[in-house]
């Protein structure tokens, strides 16, 4: 029989798409790798069920234990699958910022939510890291702390470096990736430079977020911005900066506009973060020398967390008066 033997096996694995309806006329090809495919819709599944088997293995969280994290969602949505299929609690936390659709899912996945203030600085006792730390203390549980976890890292460079090398038969020119904890980036980035130091890594970045200036060896400033679950306002232990060979920042709007534009060329339904990165995996191609380039963007979740927010037409409108609603 042709049978899993449990969910945890179908993380990975993810196909890579051509993206010729939306990348049309190009000099350059542009490919998506479909991470919003995976069983709970986003790249954050290799990180929850990879670093649950890891601090099992290592004895750090045992059996009826639980899980507590800071997330933007997605991570919580992958703990909470690798919660409920171990046996496991889990408490996520969240800042306001974070869709209400994520939210609802992880309480329909037996997740105990927390919701913090947006806005507050790195350190403050109410960011949602800090909180999700002293949370952790006080019920005595393990904190799976993506943002400095090295399995988050591990489990990329492990699965989703090889799979897009093999699927690309080794011809990548371009890898491009946002950075939430910079798990996927880097340990991709590590992968396919080990495997041809001449692939250019590319930090697809949130306007409002540091980590473009800081690349650029500037003093940026944070701000708020819409997209969710890339950018930061400070340097996630799990980035190495090292690794990034050019970045581009992105605004709200043209993180929207991509998202929309590739729903309606290429029917692929996907979220915020996921326009971002083609948004700039494009703008830099478009300046890379001569023809036939091969770029490969991770498309980190699916649209269905976002539901209330950027493709809802009344909440657009709120947040993004100024902006065309419609796709590019």
């Amino acid at each position: 029989m042709n049978v899993s033997d449990s969910i945890a096996s179908l993380v990975g694995n993810t196909p890579v798409v051509r993206l010729s309806h939306f990348a049309e006329g190009a000099k350059f090809n542009l490919f998506g790798k479909c991470e919003f495919l995976n069983p709970g819709g986003s790249v954050k599944d290799r990180i929850g069920f990879h670093m649950v088997k890891k601090a099992v293995e290592s004895g750090a969280l045992r059996p009826g234990g639980t899980i507590v994290e800071a997330t933007a969602g997605n991570t919580g949505i992958g703990l909470a699958l690798a919660a409920n299929l171990y046996g496991f609690k889990l408490i996520t936390v969240m800042s306001q910022k974070v869709s209400k659709d994520k939210v609802k899912l992880l309480e329909a996945l037996n997740s105990e939510t927390v919701i913090t203030a947006s806005g507050k600085a790195w350190g403050d006792p109410e960011h949602f890291m800090s909180r999700a730390k002293a949370i952790a203390k006080e019920r005595g549980a393990w904190l799976a702390d993506q943002f400095y976890n090295q399995n988050n890292i591990e489990v990329h460079y492990e699965t989703t470096g090889p799979e897009i090398w093999e699927q690309m038969d080794g011809k990548v020119d371009v890898f491009v990736a946002g950075v939430g904890t910079g798990g996927t980036l880097t340990g991709v980035g590590r992968y396919l430079k080990e495997r041809n130091p001449a692939v250019k890594i590319v930090l697809a970045d949130p306007c409002g977020s540091l980590l473009a200036a800081m690349y650029e060896g500037k003093t940026g400033t944070s701000a708020s911005y819409l997209v969710e679950g890339i950018g930061q306002d400070f340097v996630p232990g799990n980035f190495d900066i090292s690794l990034v060979d050019g970045a581009i920042q992105v605004s709200d709007e043209e993180s929207v506009r991509a998202a929309k534009k590739v729903l309606r060329t290429e029917a692929m339904f996907v979220g915020s973060s996921s326009g971002c990165i083609l948004h700039a995996a494009v703008t830099y191609a478009q300046s890379l020398p001569g023809d036939g380039k091969n770029v490969v963007a991770i498309l980190p979740d699916g649209g269905r967390g976002y539901l209330s927010t950027i493709y809802n037409p009344d909440w657009l409108s709120e947040k993004l008066p100024l902006a065309d609603q419609q796709a590019e």
